[in-house]
């Protein structure tokens, strides 16, 4: 039933909300697949079979699209809230082509992800105390979304004996008096179950007797291995104005970053759903619905490939799980890019999957995702996603076999060399510009000759490098860029202290002639010199060598920034490595390591100059923050906000006294 009353309906969720002992944020859980991907980013040499990501990239006729797109201007303002109509034009016509026809200007609506989609969907239409029927095991996000829209989660077994597929009598069974709804997924994630045509229609004449809203999630429809395709319950013309069906082109086309899906369903329905669209997002960011148009009109052949490589993927995991018959029961997948075995009960811990995914994890460096998280019938099971490249998978397999046996797993530790990648074409062409700029680089500091004082890493590099400058700047005169420098071109041109402009030959001579006059005849008083180097790829680390050796390297925490990072935190690993293990000229200089971090604690034992900062070194007493290690003691006023502004301060002490600023300048400054 729709919700005309929508502001009522607000309140009474809302109140619901902050009834919660601490707010809203009690009623949910960070997602257990976020946390072991969380947790598996602090373990060095960790495979992650974790997070359902693709591995391939978005196709190129979609990033051509969207540049040109940027570059006409289309993309910096919002949409109409329910998208571009274009792109709902292009929906509808795919949708028409499927056998369900839908009217682009008043049933279809893009959103940010399928995931806002199933949110706004669930917000406009139940009440605070209405329960939602979801499926066992199934999607775990699902859980906080119903209990956001204040609602409360039932789970359902689904049928394990028919590969996980739907029970309609066990859905009836579980309806009460104050159900309003049920949310599955069709393929099913984890299962990887293409729920049948029979049980889709039997669960929908479950769905009228009682009056039920049907959310059919149905992201992994172009992963289908074989015949019959997904009998989506849209195509049922009888439940159309009970349907709310979910798309994306996340897993399609490789754009899970690009956060863009779309719903469709009956007019009266999406009216509502829409004046909820719009108070969370106002509408999905345009320059992704550009790339979803690109998607539609333009990459079609990527999913036919990306089918045909994720199929021979699962036929590889299934071989490598017919090898461990001791350890696993499965049911093989049908679709979507996870399969979810049973662990035999004379597996230690068979019962209790977060301890042995834990183990698992920790000991043969293999993330997996806990059946439990996946509902209550998903407990013994282990989610093993293969979406991953072949690689990965055999590595992982060969660790899961290791881990199974009893034996050591077989971690391999890749060293920078190894690990270093050829340079682009494109690099080696501007390759006599970018040697002149660090020679020049190299010049300014030959003639000049600052202390250097260089950051790198993930985290408070920003805050770091302010709190720096600040209290270095009582003591000496300092430079610090305040931008990122994470290019080989952009570390010379802060040494320089010049920029280079690109859009025109004049302004690029004119910018190598600003830089030669920088390194050979400016008065640049400068006593110590700040800089950040920045991380991209293999050898970056050894080109910044090249340019400068720095007195003074600080590396704080290597975390993700995106949810599928484990490549990027080997690379910042191995880079950092290769800046502790590099000499310094004057045979004197400092490493500080953040502690916390178990990567950079381990390699602190190989680094004879390396000196730990931790969060524990600053504590609070009596409402002011107390910075206590290397016998010393310094109370501060400064509010020091987040974990980033603690490494800051502990370093900031650090560095002065190691650049002899004395401690009342220091304790000064702290105290203002």
């Amino acid at each position: 039933m729709t919700r005309n009353l929508l502001s009522t309906r607000f309140t009474s969720a809302t109140a619901r909300l902050w009834s919660a002992k601490n707010g809203p944020s009690d009623l949910i859980e960070l997602s257990p697949i976020k946390e072991v991907e969380l947790r598996a980013s602090r373990i060095p040499g960790v495979v992650s079979l974790a997070q359902g990501i693709p591995s391939f990239d978005t196709p190129e006729p979609i990033k051509r699209f969207v540049q040109q797109k940027i570059a006409e201007g289309a993309c910096a303002k919002y949409s109409v809230t329910p998208g571009l109509p274009q792109l709902r034009e292009a929906i509808a016509e795919a949708l028409r082509q499927e056998g369900m026809p839908y009217d682009p200007d008043q049933e279809i609506i893009v959103t940010a992800g399928s995931i806002e989609a199933i949110a706004a969907t669930l917000l406009a239409s139940i009440e605070p105390g209405d329960e939602v029927l979801v499926v066992s095991p199934t999607y775990a996000s699902y859980l906080p979304a119903i209990r956001i829209a204040g609602g409360i989660p039932r789970f359902v077994p689904l049928d394990e004996d028919a590969n996980f597929d739907l029970d309609p009598e066990a859905i009836a069974a579980a309806t009460g008096r104050r159900t309003r709804a049920l949310l599955l997924c069709n393929p099913n994630n984890p299962t990887g179950t293409v729920f049948s045509r029979s049980q889709t229609q039997r669960m929908l004449e479950v769905a009228e007797r009682h009056n039920l809203l049907v959310v059919a999630d149905e992201v992994y429809k172009d992963f289908v291995y074989g015949e019959p395709g997904v009998h989506s319950a849209a195509l049922e013309s009888s439940a159309r104005h009970r349907v709310i069906r979910v798309c994306s082109f996340s897993k399609a086309y490789a754009m899970t970053g690009w956060r863009v899906g779309f719903l469709h369903g009956a007019a009266a329905r999406v009216a509502e759903i829409l004046k909820v669209h719009d108070a969370l997002v106002t509408c999905a960011p345009v320059v992704s619905q550009y790339a979803a148009l690109a998607a539609l009109e333009l990459a079609g052949d990527a999913i036919a490939e990306f089918r045909a490589e994720y199929r021979r993927r699962r036929d590889h995991v299934i071989q490598r799980l017919d090898a461990l018959p001791h350890v696993f029961d499965y049911q093989k997948p049908n679709a979507s890019y996870f399969v979810f075995p049973r662990v035999k009960d004379t597996v230690p811990h068979a019962r209790d999957s977060r301890r042995l995914t834990s183990e698992i994890l920790e000991q043969a460096r293999v993330a997996l995702v806990p059946g439990v998280a996946f509902g209550p019938t998903g407990e013994a099971h282990l989610r093993i996603c293969y979406a991953r490249p072949a690689e990965d998978i055999d590595r992982a397999f060969d660790r899961l076999e290791d881990f199974f046996a009893g034996r050591s797993p077989r971690v391999a530790v890749t060293t920078p060399a190894a690990a270093a990648r050829e340079r682009p074409a494109w690099y080696r062409l501007r390759g006599l510009g970018m040697a002149l700029l660090r020679h020049l680089a190299r010049t300014s500091l030959r003639r000049r000759r600052p202390r250097v004082v260089a950051i790198t890493g993930s985290q408070g590099k920003t805050v770091m490098k302010r709190m720096l400058h600040e209290i270095l700047g009582t003591r000496f005169r300092v430079r610090a860029n305040p931008l990122s420098h994470n290019t080989e071109i952009g570390l010379p041109l802060a040494i320089l202290g010049c920029d280079l402009d690109t859009s025109s030959l004049a302004a690029v001579i004119g910018g190598f002639l600003r830089a030669l006059r920088a390194a050979y005849f400016a008065n640049d008083p400068t006593e110590v010199l700040i800089l950040e180097l920045g991380i991209r790829q293999p050898g970056d680390m050894r080109a910044h060598l090249e340019v400068v050796r720095p007195d003074i390297a600080i590396v704080t925490p290597l975390i993700p920034s995106l949810s599928d990072d484990h490549a990027r935190l080997a690379v910042l690993r191995q880079e950092v490595a290769t800046l502790c293990g590099a000499p310094h000229a004057s045979g004197r200089h400092a490493v500080l390591l953040c502690g916390d971090d178990p990567a950079l604690a381990e390699l602190a034992r190989d680094v004879p100059e390396a000196i730990l900062f931790t969060k524990s070194e600053v504590v609070q007493e009596e409402g002011r923050w107390v910075f206590g290690a290397d016998g010393a003691r310094l109370m501060t006023t400064t509010d020091l906000v987040g974990t980033s502004s603690v490494y800051a301060f502990a370093v900031a002490v650090r560095v002065a006294r190691w650049l002899a600023v004395d401690e009342a300048t220091i304790h000064g400054h702290f105290n203002r």
